[in-house]
């Protein structure tokens, strides 16, 4: 990790007593966010903290409860993985007033992600492209569908791991503008500083990060070329899962056979590489009243990637311009239709059929085509082997469990001081409602294996 994050800020002061580390906390958070607002405009979520104090926790506990309109999406569908049959306008993501498409200013984050790359650009995230932790959650669950116990362990993973320790914010892109506190803390290198720690190889658009000297922002065109032409003559093309994995073959092997330091690690790449080609057809696919079900097309996959195509078939990418085609529906909410690790656990089953490898911990070990795998069981002390990773129920487990094992063993890398007891705490106060009491707990990451893989060295703590 770099420098750092989610600090509940008041929880350092060990004299105060617990609600006034909540009240000192809430504080540091609205006051760090009306500093930001003197150089950067806040998104409609971002505001509404500001007048609201209580917001961020009501957003945090909205696991809970079901708002109204979810409750009638919810109805949709029957248990997991029934299709979406019927259609509501509440699905409709608006594109106007507040949320307009804008290009990125000259002092804006963009990064890696297309998805989050769009919300900025909507207003959905702060167009700074530096976003809250709470904030993040809540907008890719009220924009994409996705589920927030999916969204707020990934959130508080960045937040912690690369972001802003005391701000409680993390970046997109690169790295965020100094504060008050960054000078001494840190403020993190982004989503883009993050290679092995969060971004990984094997992108389904961006290149491997030492093929382009550690540029993983830059979509690769040749990249997207690949997965588009895969629809070329389809009669209604559909970016769907299976096209998905297609690609994901294609762009590991391509990995292996180009990238003597490709290395796929046990969060980086089992879990948010995998997780970002699963994404595309999960959270971008077009859920309108014809196609209830989501259809991903040419003109959609397209917008979401910032991709202009030419009259005679040429594609270009404009960078940072990722946009929200109009008339664009996201999947209904409520527990059943969102998408949750245990959706992504579901996926990953289907990976491991076409793309075993994919579906594992390793890399190559110096030279191209030379990829290991490693057992899960040598890193986790035996709490998971890599068999277990096609179990969705041991999957989900392995998920939450590997990200609070992973980020302590970041944390203690850095100079945190007292603030690490901080971080600690809020790491297990976001995640842990989310772990089931019978998930096996890894009480001994080894990181020992990484040292046969040269191109694990990036990122390590």
């Amino acid at each position: 990790m770099k420098e750092g994050t989610l600090l509940m800020f008041g929880k350092k002061f060990d004299g105060l007593a617990r609600s006034n580390k909540v009240e000192m906390k809430l504080t540091y958070v609205l006051t760090g966010l009306l500093l930001a607002s003197s150089t950067h405009a806040l998104c409609p979520y971002a505001e509404q903290a500001l007048k609201d104090p209580n917001f961020l926790k009501r957003n945090l506990d909205q696991k809970a409860a079901v708002p109204e309109d979810a409750a009638k999406e919810k109805r949709q569908t029957g248990p997991a993985g029934l299709p979406f049959t019927t259609f509501n306008e509440n699905q409709h993501i608006d594109v106007t007033g507040d949320h307009v498409w804008k290009a990125p200013g000259p002092k804006d984050i963009r990064g890696p992600c297309p998805g989050l790359n769009a919300l900025a650009n909507h207003g959905y995230f702060p167009r700074s492209g530096v976003v809250p932790l709470t904030v993040a959650a809540t907008a890719t669950q009220q924009v994409y569908g996705l589920a927030l116990n999916f969204g707020i362990p990934l959130s508080v993973y960045a937040t912690l791991v690369d972001g802003d320790v005391v701000g409680d914010t993390w970046s997109i892109g690169g790295k965020q503008p100094q504060t008050l506190t960054s000078p001494l803390l840190g403020a993190g290198d982004g989503l883009s500083g993050s290679h092995n720690k969060y971004e990984s190889d094997a992108s389904p658009g961006r290149g491997d990060y030492y093929l382009y000297n550690g540029d993983v922002d830059s979509l690769r065109v040749e990249k997207f070329q690949a997965l588009y032409d895969l629809q070329k003559n389809a009669a209604v093309p559909n970016y769907d899962l299976n096209v998905l994995i297609t690609h994901l073959k294609t762009v590991f092997e391509d990995s292996k056979s180009t990238n003597p330091y490709f290395f796929f690690g046990p969060f980086s790449g089992l879990a948010v590489a995998n997780a970002a080609h699963t994404f595309i057809p999960s959270l971008m696919s077009n859920h309108s009243a014809e196609y209830p079900n989501g259809l991903l097309d040419k003109e959609t996959l397209k917008s979401f990637f910032a991709i202009t195509e030419a009259a005679d078939g040429k594609l270009s990418w404009q960078p940072g311009w990722e946009r929200i085609p109009d008339n664009w529906y996201r999947r209904p909410l409520g527990a059943v239709n969102e998408y949750s690790p245990a959706s992504f656990a579901l996926d990953l089953v289907k990976i491991a059929a076409a793309v075993p490898e994919a579906v594992s911990v390793g890399g190559n070990t110096g030279k191209v085509n030379t990829f290991t795998g490693v057992d899960l069981g040598d890193i986790t002390g035996g709490a998971y082997h890599t068999t277990d990773l096609t179990n969705p129920q041991k999957f989900v487990c392995y998920f939450y469990q590997i990200t609070l094992a992973l980020v302590p063993d970041f944390l203690r890398s850095e100079s945190l001081g007292t603030v690490l007891g901080s971080a600690l705490n809020l790491l297990h106060s976001k995640i842990d409602p989310f772990v089931d009491p019978s998930c096996a707990k890894i009480a001994n990451y080894n990181d020992d294996f990484a040292a046969k893989f040269p191109g694990a060295a990036v990122g390590r703590p």
